[in-house]
């Protein structure tokens, strides 16, 4: 009901977005930094589902989620977090397209949108660049 208040006088023109936020760290390689509970994301998904939302990103990449849970949007597209934004590790492109394909088992490929888990900011230039360079390869690499 919230939500959708915030986007009362929203444009027709206008993707309405949201990002579902499990937590971020305030350092890099963080190790046990507080996240929301697993199911988190279950408890919300019909009504995000049900709500003016357009799009709705959620973090994967830090903790993978039940892929069941992308069968819960008949109609939003799923901009999937697919790149960890809080370790140094660079995912590899096959790893990415593993990620991407197994999502693409439970929704529909014109839905889903290839992205990191949130911002970038902590990783420093080289490293968002080294990152979102293979999450791009990977997204390209499907044929749908």
């Amino acid at each position: 009901e919230n939500l959708d208040r915030a986007f009362l006088n929203c444009p027709d023109g206008v993707t309405r977005t949201a990002h579902m936020c499990c937590g971020y760290p305030d350092v890099i390689d963080a190790v046990d930094y507080p996240k929301a509970p697993r199911e988190s994301y279950f408890q919300i998904a019909d009504a995000m589902e049900d709500s003016s939302v357009m799009a709705l990103s959620l973090e994967d990449a830090h903790r993978y989620n039940d892929l069941s849970l992308l069968e819960h949007f008949k109609t939003t597209t799923i901009i999937f977090g697919v790149v960890a934004i809080a370790k140094s590790r660079v995912e590899a492109v096959e790893e990415i397209r593993k990620r991407l394909m197994d999502a693409l088992e439970h929704i529909d490929a014109n839905r889903l949108i290839a992205a990191p888990d949130c911002g970038l900011g902590i990783l420093g230039r080289e490293l968002a660049v080294q990152k979102m360079k293979n999450l791009c390869a990977a997204a390209h690499s499907i044929e749908t």
